[in-house]
Formats: structure tokens, sequence, C-alpha cells
């Protein structure tokens, strides 16, 4: 098998799904307020900045610029953390946890659209292959 020429392939049909609005939103998901957004609404615990920072794959003052950003529009706040007063911690205000619920609603109904026009197997198999991905990912990665 030529994995070459399928990277390639691979490259034009991602180019090509910017253009579906599924993708574009989802990819909107990943990406600077929204991912944080996200984030917070999906994982409980305490944030740290670093681990933000880490998850987006950006650098610790682009974290805290957009926490900055976020801060002003009132859908994030910081204060110490209980556990170590040096460290400081994020979570979602309340105007925050309604936008990106919201958010999530839109794009869960666009994609839900998606999947349904890839007919019950097709999008079964194509969640089945992204987990794959991201499980080789973390297992290749945990053992660095």
């Amino acid at each position: 098998m030529n994995y070459a020429a399928l990277a390639n392939e691979l490259l034009g049909v991602r180019a090509n799904l910017l253009q579906v609005p599924a993708s574009q939103q989802l990819s909107q998901m990943m990406k600077g307020e929204m991912f944080v957004l996200n984030y917070l609404l999906t994982h409980e615990a305490i944030i740290h900045p670093k681990e933000l920072s880490e998850k987006m794959a950006v650098t610790t003052a682009r974290i805290a610029s957009l926490l900055n950003h976020m801060e002003e529009k009132q859908l994030i706040c910081r204060y110490p953390d209980p556990d170590d007063s040096r460290q400081i911690v994020v979570v979602l205000t309340q105007e925050g946890k309604e936008a990106i619920q919201q958010i999530r609603a839109r794009v869960i109904s666009c994609v839900s659209d998606m999947l349904e026009e890839l007919g019950p197997e097709d999008a079964e198999a194509y969640i089945r292959i992204q987990k794959k991905i991201w499980n080789h990912y973390q297992k290749s990665h945990s053992k660095s």
C-alpha cells in the first residue's frame, strides 16, 4: 500500500472538507474561546491555565491573552486555587455556560445531520476510525 499517496489524497480531502458546514463548526469548536468554553463545560475538575495551554497546544502567553479577553466578556472567572494560592484556576460564569451550551446545540445539530447523511454504518465507522486515531496517539505518547 502506498501510504504517501493516501496521505496526499487525505490532504486534498481535508482541504475540501473545510467547505462542509459541519466540518467548519467542528473546527471552530477546537479553537480559541470556543475550545476553552467547551473544555471548561466538559471537565468538571479545577482547571489551571497551564492545562488549557497544553490541551490547546499554544503558549501560556496566548492563553493568558485569551483568558483576559474572555474575562472582559464575563465568560470566565479566574481566582486563586483553594489548594495552592500561588496557582490560578479558571471557571465558567453562568454567561459562559449558557453561551457554550447554545453553541454546542447548534454544532451537534449540524454534525448530526452530516452523520445522518452518511447513514448508520458509515457514521459509526467514521466515529470508530476517529477514536482509533486518538487511541493510537494516546498510546504512542504515553510511552514518551
